[in-house]
């Protein structure tokens, strides 16, 4: 059985499954106030890592897209914790047009923004641009430290944020533009994932466009392609919003109506009667993955309601898998974060095949759930990292490659200057 993460703290000791243990002072982290290093024992100690001193962090949440609400929700888990450790937060919300907004009390979220004064935020996109808040007069400048992106789907996740944040030269957390662009499109993403040779069910794609000029024939394809039932969604979407499961010709044409509603592309997959087991990942470069863990719904699949609104789902974490199984998706959620060259953090989906054993990779989140229903802090917790300490490092992996990208050169010496 393996060993669960060590917590290394600057008094000299660590916890291994929340029992303290001394450790020689050469193993311990520098002396510095906020350690908060760790290293698995079963691998190579990745380099030390030291929490910063705490200073201003900027909060993005809600968002145009269908997951607003679950946006929300993260943000209210991280802004607590955060302020906890000693953080300046700066909440920007953006409500359902879009707009940007700052409000006095940032845990006081209700509805699409948060209530109290509401003043105006922009970011200007170029170098040294910080946040402006407030008109004439009463304009102000904020530079925080960091930028920490938690708005899922559309202009939060998909790398347009990151793009705005890439050219104001603005520190972040998280993978960048192109990393978040294809872990959002589920079609492109498998694309990628099956010519790097991980594995990935069989797909099929429907425009918007083809489905209003050929809807027939789009369906005989489908029932030639999967004629058992099919699972159809958003290409580019999230929380399961939107995704169905479908048999008949009459239910696959519904899907199809509700997926491009929600997106300009769907995609249609075999449903296989599988586990759905879930892998969060850290890392910019040295990339780790947590224990797995296994979702078992009360229902048909995992859709929003059985995410966000079911108290009948269960989370198993870890995943009762034997250690080869559990060290196998464990390596594949690794591999498919680097083949996607996500940054910061992710969460892996797989599903697994009943009958085989065999796991398939059902998509990559870069800005996965922080609620307190969450798997990606519960798996790094069952994995021995706490949520504050998460937290903490991705934090700081934002801010090394924050430094990473600050060190590339513009421009060269042309020949014989």
């Amino acid at each position: 059985m393996r060993v669960p993460w060590r917590l290394y703290t600057a008094t000299g000791g660590c916890w291994i499954s929340a029992r303290r243990m001394p450790v020689s002072g050469s193993e311990c982290g520098p002396a510095c106030p906020g350690w908060g290093g760790f290293v698995a024992p079963w691998r190579k100690p990745p380099a030390r890592w030291c929490v910063p001193e705490a200073g201003s962090i900027a909060l993005f949440f809600g968002g145009r897209s269908v997951e607003h609400e679950v946006s929300i929700r993260s943000a209210r888990s991280v802004m607590v914790e955060l302020e906890g450790q000693g953080w300046k937060v700066f909440p920007v919300a953006v409500d359902r047009e879009g707009r940007w907004f700052t409000a006095d009390n940032p845990l006081g979220v209700r509805g699409s923004i948060p209530e109290g004064t509401r003043c105006r935020v922009k970011l200007r996109g170029e170098p040294g641009a910080g946040l402006e808040t407030g008109e004439g007069k009463d304009l102000q400048w904020a530079y925080p430290d960091l930028y920490f992106p938690l708005i899922h789907g559309r202009g939060g996740e998909d790398g347009t944020l990151q793009g705005l944040l890439n050219l104001a030269e603005a520190p972040y957390a998280g993978s960048g533009v192109l990393a978040s662009a294809l872990a959002m499109d589920k079609d492109l993403a498998k694309v990628v994932l099956r010519q790097t040779g991980l594995p990935v069910l069989d797909w099929l794609v429907v425009t918007a466009a083809d489905w209003r000029r050929k809807p027939d024939a789009i369906i005989g394809k489908l029932q030639d392609s999967f004629p058992g039932s099919v699972f159809i969604k958003p290409a580019n979407g999230g929380s399961s919003i939107g995704t169905s499961r479908a048999a008949s010709v009459d239910a696959r044409r519904q899907a199809l109506d509700l997926a491009l509603s929600l997106d300009l592309k769907a995609i249609v997959e075999p449903a296989l009667d599988a586990r759905e087991i879930e892998v969060s990942v850290l890392g910019n470069d040295d990339i780790e993955a947590s224990v797995a863990g296994e979702i078992v719904p009360a229902g048909e699949f995992y859709d929003y309601h059985a995410k966000y609104c079911d108290g009948g789902t269960r989370l198993l974490v870890p995943a009762p898998l034997q250690d080869d199984a559990m060290d196998h998706v464990r390596d594949l959620a690794c591999r498919a974060y680097a083949a996607l060259n996500c940054r910061g953090f992710g969460r892996v989906d797989f599903l697994m095949d009943r009958a085989t054993g065999e796991p398939y990779i059902s998509e990559l989140n870069t800005l996965p759930g922080f609620t307190d229903v969450s798997m990606f802090p519960r798996l790094w917790e069952a994995s021995g990292l706490a949520y504050g300490p998460l937290l903490a490092r991705i934090v700081e992996l934002g801010k090394r490659r924050a430094r990473a990208r600050k060190s590339l050169r513009h421009e060269i010496e042309e020949p014989g200057s």
